[in-house]
């Protein structure tokens, strides 16, 4: 059975380094033009219940819950990853004028001291730029604010689109691995690279 994707362990270099590093604790969460991250809390719930169904129909390597407690689960372990895994976690994404879009993530990847990013948006939104967007708010998360050498993405061999957005900000692809029980494409991007390619990957 793949582990339950939104209660990953928090390995102890990683646990170490984001309480050893107060500037990710301090630094608000990255906006863009458009859209925002914010923490997730209990009242998320039946919005992201809603988001799990709408998507759970597509090829996705994380399950889509949405029995109440199941979600409240999800935002437990988020809070738990705000806490303890400074500058990673789980975040509601909001445009401008507070309508939800979707869910954003950086999560610790299980026995190992990487990190992986997962996007989860509404149909509605789709073709609308959000994804590339709240990917490059992710990275500066990731890099800026929190320090990560690298960053991990992975895809379902069905999703042609992510494997592009990938491409896109610089990832290399790493070939196909089992990930989270299932066949996934694994992606890595380096700090190095995003910091020479960032201006690029904004638009």
């Amino acid at each position: 059975m793949a582990p339950e994707p939104y209660q990953p362990e928090i390995p102890l270099a990683l646990e170490q380094a984001h309480h050893a590093s107060p500037r990710a604790a301090r630094n608000a969460l990255p906006q863009s033009r458009r859209m925002r991250l914010c923490e997730l809390s209990y009242d998320d719930i039946p919005l992201l219940s809603s988001l799990f169904a709408q998507t759970g129909m597509h090829p996705l390597l994380m399950e889509s819950p949405t029995r109440f407690i199941d979600v409240a689960a999800i935002v437990a372990c988020a809070q738990r990853l705000y806490a303890h895994a400074r500058g990673l976690g789980a975040w509601r994404a909001n445009t401008l004028d507070g309508a939800f879009i979707g869910l954003f993530s950086l999560l610790p990847i299980a026995g190992s001291a990487e990190v992986e990013l997962h996007v989860r948006l509404k149909p509605e939104t789709r073709g609308r730029w959000y994804a590339i967007e709240g990917t490059h708010l992710l990275c500066r998360q990731a890099f800026d604010n929190v320090g990560l050498p690298r960053l991990f993405g992975y895809c379902h061999p069905d999703q042609r689109r992510v494997q592009r957005i990938m491409l896109h900000f610089g990832f290399r692809h790493l070939g196909l691995c089992e990930h989270r029980g299932q066949m996934a494409h694994r992606y890595v991007l380096d700090a190095a690279t995003w910091r020479e390619r960032k201006p690029a990957a904004a638009h």
